[in-house]
């Protein structure tokens, strides 16, 4: 079921080649060409330090060199889109991620060098929290690195989970999702799903179920709700390519947002 004319393809296009960077060309190339999953990976490697981490600005509110957390939830994002499973390049990162943890079990940040080098302010504090999020990412990789995710349920059993819902609340929502282990775990997830439409409803310009922050959330609405979040991005591509910003001071993420928004309507089947 295709929701985007092909006028909406092609303006959406134009802004992914004329604003985005070598990945997000490639990524579209392959999604939606003929390109090779292999261009995507050597793109994405650009960005994969030494260290296995991710950095060198594939955050692109984070330009430093040094790796990481968000630079691991992103690569890992991409890597999920290409379907990739293979050890090359997530062993070395994993190797990363357990490096990195505090004795809390939540990622170290900020990353080495960041003062050096252009950011968004925000990224100055700590980001503890994301290890739930790339947790979730790798959770079939736990038999590799148990001491990783052992680690990140120590944190995750320190963690106050949100009162009030919020767009960035989504790692608590992602490792629940995946990690519910005893009858409080799932008591406490049910109440995080019940949050969910305001969530959807509050945020609806940053199109939640087809984000790379919300998209696993699928699975547990109902079909129609998916589909009607599918219904409504479409609605939302304008004119002259892809969606509206949400971020209007950020304006580089307009064709990565909407590169996401491609990806997962096709990984969907709605394209």
């Amino acid at each position: 079921m295709a929701v985007l004319t092909k006028p909406q393809l092609t303006s959406a296009k134009d802004l992914i080649f004329r604003e985005g960077r070598l990945l997000e060309r490639q990524l579209y190339r392959f999604c939606f060409e003929e390109g090779s999953r292999e261009a995507c990976l050597k793109a994405l490697l650009a960005y994969q330090n030494p260290d296995g981490g991710f950095g060198n600005g594939i955050e692109p509110d984070l330009l430093c060199p040094g790796s990481s957390a968000i630079g691991a939830e992103t690569a890992l994002f991409v890597l999920d889109m290409l379907d990739y499973r293979e050890p090359d390049i997530v062993l070395p990162l994993l190797d990363w991620l357990q490096g990195n943890q505090d004795e809390a079990g939540g990622m170290r940040h900020p990353p080495q060098g960041l003062e050096h080098y252009p950011h968004q302010p925000w990224w100055e504090g700590g980001d503890a929290g994301r290890v739930l999020a790339i947790a979730a990412q790798l959770s079939h990789w736990q038999a590799e690195k148990p001491e990783f995710f052992a680690k990140a349920r120590h944190f995750y059993g320190q963690t106050a989970l949100p009162e009030k819902p919020a767009y960035y609340s989504y790692p608590a929502f992602l490792y629940l999702a995946k990690f519910r282990q005893t009858e409080q775990d799932e008591a406490a997830f049910q109440r995080l799903l019940a949050m969910l439409p305001t969530i959807l409803q509050e945020n609806a310009d940053h199109f939640p179920l087809f984000s790379r922050a919300w998209y696993p959330l699928q699975k547990f609405v109902e079909p129609q709700v998916v589909e009607k979040a599918a219904a409504a991005v479409a609605a939302a591509f304008l004119p002259e390519g892809g969606v509206a910003n949400p971020y209007p001071n950020l304006p580089w993420w307009r064709s990565i947002f909407t590169l996401d928004i491609l990806m997962l309507l096709r990984k969907g089947e709605y394209l």
